[in-house]
């Protein structure tokens, strides 16, 4: 029975702490607590292995993982998306302007022209063709911007 009091008075901090990463405008702060808990469960993984206890450190080493790359914390929070929606990246809105120079554009394009813009720049910045996510990001975020 206190293992089970144990097991979700720890999932109540984890749902709480998620809840304040959400609400937190600082990503050096998210990080430092994403890896801490990585660091924390990844020792508490090691020491009920060296127990003899493989499953349940398994487990507990998934989370460290998931920890670490930030799924754990996506998962509390139920956040589906891995870039913010609301036309922000990294905290800060980009301008009308800021999207039209991304894409290449000027004046009053129309919906075509950004879509055939977007799909342009999108070939040669995809992830798969060697670009990076953030750069792939910042073009959708421009074209959603502008459409």
């Amino acid at each position: 029975m206190p293992f089970i009091l144990i097991l979700v008075g720890f999932i109540f901090l984890l749902y709480v702490i998620s809840r304040f990463m959400q609400q937190s405008k600082s990503g050096k702060l998210n990080r430092m607590l994403r890896y801490g808990f990585a660091i924390i469960l990844g020792l508490l993984a090691f020491l009920i292995l060296v127990r003899g206890n493989v499953a349940v450190s398994g487990i507990l080493g998934l989370l460290s993982f998931m920890s670490a790359q930030g799924g754990l914390w996506k998962f509390f929070t139920g956040s589906n998306s891995a870039t913010p929606t609301n036309a922000t990246l990294n905290g800060t809105a980009m301008t009308r302007d800021e999207a039209l120079d991304i894409l290449g554009l000027s004046g009053n394009p129309d919906p075509a022209e950004i879509k055939d813009a977007h799909h342009k720049m999108m070939l040669k910045l995809h992830p798969d063709q060697g670009g990076s996510d953030y750069f792939a990001s910042k073009l959708n975020q421009a074209r959603d911007i502008l459409l």
